[in-house]
């Protein structure tokens, strides 16, 4: 247990042996079921961090919440061939880690990337969630967002210290959080990046990752899901966006209103791509919607 004792750390294997890292808050909640925390692109677990203490740690209900760190990310191991950075290799990654933890049902909470592997999943069997939570991302991606995303991803940028990474994610980032603060701006450096024996400060992520991406854009972030959202109308979800998302459109999200005959939507103002859920009306929607399930 760690020393906040919020969250055990703990691995299991992959279908084809890697062995992948999650962090599990409040593992004995009886609660169920557990929220389930899928990151984005090039994220990790501790994206998560506050958003999944305030809910292992409520008033009310304290509930168990898990975050994983996909393949390749964080904690758990690099895959030897990048080729199988891909979606369908996170969905087979997601249901060994729910068949090794013997977890019927989840609720999901997808950001980005982490909520493509959600609904592939829900259209492949709706039992697995009670309810599918996605952050800024949707069956119909921006080109905009595609191709910024593309510019940064895997360029093996090499930082000389913790100030510099702070100052860079600040200067690159500010409109993304403009609310930060010092401190704020710190965790989010560190969830980001990872130090080297040599002091130096690296993306916490394969580079290779941004190799698949390149070559094969559409098994690393399916651009057209449509027939994959339609397969999941039976699972109730709700969409959170930023304000001013270059992933999410507003008119996407409408025509998602529009076609999911249970689905809730949430604008996050004075955020882009993607909210980081522990903003207050985030937060209070969330709770809201995990309630009604």
């Amino acid at each position: 247990m760690t020393s906040d004792n919020l969250f055990l750390e703990k691995h299991y294997q992959s279908h084809d042996g890697l062995k992948l890292y999650y962090r599990d808050y409040n593992p004995e909640s009886s609660h169920e079921p557990p929220l389930l925390c899928l990151h984005g692109l090039t994220r990790n677990s501790k994206d998560f961090d506050r958003f999944a203490a305030h809910f292992a740690s409520g008033q009310d209900i304290k509930r168990r919440v898990i975050s994983l760190d996909i393949r390749g990310r964080g904690k758990s191991e690099y895959d030897p061939d990048y080729k199988n950075y891909q979606i369908p290799t996170y969905v087979q990654d997601v249901l060994a880690f729910l068949a090794h933890e013997k977890i019927p049902r989840v609720t999901a909470v997808g950001t980005s990337m982490g909520g493509l592997i959600s609904m592939a999943i829900g259209a492949m069997n709706s039992d697995i969630f009670n309810g599918i939570i996605l952050n800024d991302i949707g069956p119909e991606i921006d080109p905009k967002g595609i191709e910024r995303i593309s510019g940064f991803v895997g360029n093996g940028t090499i930082l000389q210290d913790w100030q510099q990474a702070i100052s860079g994610m600040k200067a690159l980032n500010g409109g993304l959080f403009p609310d930060y603060s010092d401190e704020e701006w710190e965790t989010f450096t560190r969830n980001t990046f990872r130090e080297q024996k040599d002091g130096t400060i690296v993306a916490d992520y394969d580079q290779a990752i941004g190799k698949a991406l390149k070559e094969s854009p559409e098994n690393a972030i399916p651009i057209d899901s449509w027939s994959i959202f339609a397969a999941m109308s039976h699972i109730p979800v709700l969409t959170l966006r930023g304000e001013n998302s270059d992933i999410l459109s507003s008119d996407t999200l409408l025509k998602m209103a529009r076609n999911h005959p249970a689905f809730t939507a949430l604008t996050v103002p004075n955020r882009a791509h993607a909210p980081d859920l522990f903003e207050d009306i985030s937060l209070k929607t969330i709770d809201k919607f995990i309630n009604s399930l």
